[in-house]
């Protein structure tokens, strides 16, 4: 039986990078005035950046239908029986569903696993999928063992700007309405609670006590050694390592990685943002 992996450039995962590991890979759209890129393949983070600073709103779009289509087709041209796709969140956007049509289309056996978040914990899942596939693992175990440590996972966002997100409507309704308001700082969260959508966890007055909110309520958890600490960030490296030296004061016995948020991620968020994510080790 031959197992597929496909994911999206949520994951923060080049399409160079998903073929080194043998994952197939589908680009988000990032969208500026007329002209269309596809994330992961001919825009980098720094440009995106750029853009940003430049005070442009971009905006983004699921993977081109077609692009999808001819990857699924060479998935079942490549002799495979099961695909588990690990897109970002179905909160977040609407590729797992077209994933879904399309395969249906193709009659391929596809199996969908809803990550409720994107970034570090999306790629994190991607890649272990394809380690317990390579281990020879079938596709429900390799399921359970990935809904296992999702289940014991959380995002929490920290933005400096919630004008983006606001503009790109993945904020929930009351999420949404804190974008207008003067000197609130929302913490928001991103997990299994939420459906996967950005909801409000709480609201404080200054960035700095949003940060020291944040770590408090994930110190909260009980994240031993048996758990991945990712602080992930968009042009707030200063932040980012002050965060990570409140959380290894918490967490003494478990890694603290400072990550950066993705391009298509960081036209959402925006810049100066801050993201705590975590999760219970996949059991390998």
């Amino acid at each position: 039986m031959k197992i597929a992996i496909i994911t999206d450039s949520g994951s923060g995962l080049t399409k160079a990078q998903a073929n080194d590991l043998g994952i197939y890979y589908l680009p988000l759209q990032i969208l500026v005035k007329d002209q269309m890129y596809l994330d992961g393949e001919n825009i980098t983070l720094d440009e995106v950046y750029k853009l940003l600073e430049k005070g442009e709103m971009p905006t983004t779009s699921m993977p081109p239908v077609g692009m999808m289509e001819e990857v699924f087709e060479q998935i079942k041209k490549d002799g495979f029986d099961e695909v588990i796709a690990i897109p970002l969140s179905s909160g977040l956007s609407s590729t797992s569903s077209v994933m879904e049509v399309t395969a249906k289309e193709l009659e391929l056996s596809l199996h969908i696993v809803e990550t409720y978040t994107t970034c570090e914990i999306q790629k994190y899942l991607v890649t272990c999928a394809k380690t317990l596939v390579d281990q020879g693992f079938d596709v429900n175990e390799i399921i359970t063992r990935l809904n296992d440590s999702i289940k014991e996972s959380g995002s929490f966002v920290v933005p400096n700007d919630l004008q983006h997100l606001k503009r790109g409507g993945r904020l929930t309704p009351l999420a949404a309405a804190l974008g207008g308001m003067l000197k609130i700082k929302p913490v928001l969260q991103l997990n299994s609670k939420t459906g996967g959508k950005i909801d409000v966890y709480d609201k404080v007055r200054t960035l700095s006590k949003a940060l020291k909110t944040t770590v408090t309520t994930v110190s909260e958890n009980n994240l031993d050694s048996g758990y991945k600490l990712i602080v992930l960030q968009s042009k707030a490296q200063e932040d980012a390592e002050k965060v990570k030296e409140l959380l290894k004061t918490s967490f003494p016995n478990t890694d603290v990685v400072i990550g950066n948020i993705g391009p298509v991620i960081s036209v959402h968020t925006g810049l100066g943002c801050i993201t705590i994510q975590y999760i219970k080790k996949v059991q390998m």
